[in-house]
């Protein structure tokens, strides 16, 4: 009788007050990659023009970004645990990439720049911008964790095994306390699974997870299975993981393409479940001005949007990916429909 009337009156609390996955908000792609240099671009692009206009957007410093309204955020791993792996030769002694921890960065020597060349530099961006706004909307941090040789000559990378995913869990508890985190744990409560929890009792009220940040990996596959590995529904874990809606660790869903997969990422929005999805790749619809891609991924009703393109670069076009009236967030097409205005 307690779980009819919970079930009952799930739909009523959430018209009353938005939940986490009743909102929309953009988010960058690569939020930390640099352009190559214009050196670096005219040598690319003898061997391969498609990388260097795909690699020509950078980015600002994370909490600039989050002061222009981003709310989500994605990062790419490299795990360097003696240091130096990917530091530069004629670099520094005191620089930071000639230190033990995860780097980030795109390609290791042919896109390497970027503006937070440390994890931790990166958290702690974040982490001064969050003191200074303590009661922002949650922020979501995308990881990728990359350990394959992509070009030729470039370091071995260190592979990605269970201690390595561990140690990413480390760096992020040395910035942030686990209470300012939205962990799988918090979410699931008492219920048997995270899905269970998520189809049942819902997302916390946004009011209940202001402050906070929710990390997610990006990796499916081996690296994703091997997190899972002993916990399938994330006991103890730090990062949601992209599933099948019917595992047990179901609650936040990877789907990119947003016109293929427009269907199914309403969906699972409607099953309430969270998606990421991207609006925009490789600078192609920059390029040409298609907004085709993003208005698809907008009115899909994913709650992370990603772009390349938070503001338009004049040289390229007008392109844009943008909520209306330039809000921060706004109730959810999908998941909140009927709802109107934007979220603070």
């Amino acid at each position: 009788m307690k779980f009819l009337l919970f079930v009952f009156l799930l739909p009523l609390v959430a018209k009353g007050e938005l939940r986490l996955n009743q909102i929309q908000t953009i988010g960058s792609h690569n939020s930390y990659h640099l352009a190559p240099t214009p050196e670096e671009m005219k040598l690319l692009r003898v061997f391969s023009k498609r990388a260097a206009e795909a690699w020509d957007y950078s980015r600002e410093p994370l909490d600039r970004q989050l002061d222009a309204g981003l709310r989500h955020f994605e990062l790419d791993l490299f795990a360097d645990p003696r240091g130096g792996l990917y530091a530069p030769p004629e670099s520094p002694e005191d620089d930071v990439r000639r230190k033990p921890g995860m780097k980030v960065l795109h390609v290791p020597k042919v896109d390497a720049r970027s503006v937070h060349p440390t994890f931790k530099d990166a958290l702690k961006a974040v982490k001064a911008w969050s003191t200074k706004n303590p009661n922002h909307l949650p922020v979501m941090i995308l990881i990728e964790l990359k350990d394959k040789a992509d070009v030729p000559f470039q370091p071995k990378p260190v592979p990605f095994d269970r201690k390595q995913m561990e140690e990413v869990e480390k760096e992020i508890l040395s910035v942030f306390q686990r209470t300012a985190i939205i962990t799988p744990d918090s979410v699931r409560g008492e219920l048997p699974t995270l899905r269970e929890a998520i189809t049942t009792k819902g997302w916390p009220l946004l009011r209940e997870v202001r402050g906070k940040l929710m990390f997610c990996l990006d990796n499916g596959g081996d690296h994703r299975d091997l997190y899972l590995k002993g916990n399938p529904s994330l006991k103890n874990r730090l990062l949601f993981v992209s599933v099948d809606p019917t595992h047990p660790a179901a609650a936040w869903m990877k789907m990119n393409d947003p016109v293929g997969g427009f269907a199914g990422i309403q969906r699972l929005v409607k099953s309430g479940f969270l998606v990421r999805t991207r609006a925009d790749s490789d600078t192609k619809e920059a390029r040409t001005n298609d907004k085709t891609r993003a208005t698809k991924a907008l009115a899909s009703g994913a709650q992370f949007v990603s772009t390349d393109f938070p503001k338009k670069v004049p040289r390229m076009s007008d392109y844009e990916v943008i909520l209306p009236n330039r809000v921060v967030a706004r109730p959810n097409p999908v998941s909140a429909k009927g709802r109107e205005g934007k979220v603070e």
